[in-house]
């Protein structure tokens, strides 16, 4: 089972890179429903967010709202 984390891991990571959401999260597809384990479909989906998360920590992306709020942007003026 930790190969496969480390795998939804990788996936997230990737996904971030290529511009998806965390609504884009693929344990969250119906196809993926109904759960029969659910400890095991969370730490999957757990796992892929945050790789997701690491990415976007990384690349530097402040554009996702954190608490599902409204983006706010700031700038700061140099002269």
């Amino acid at each position: 089972m930790f190969e496969t984390l480390l795998e939804m891991q990788e996936r997230g990571v990737r996904d971030r890179a290529r511009g998806r959401s965390l609504a884009d999260n693929p344990m969250s597809k119906p196809d993926i429903l109904p759960i029969t384990d659910f400890q095991e479909w969370y730490s999957m989906f757990d796992a892929w967010r945050f790789g997701w998360s690491i990415e976007d920590a990384m690349a530097g992306h402040n554009n996702a709202p954190r608490d599902g709020g409204a983006v706010s942007l700031a700038y700061t003026r140099t002269v």
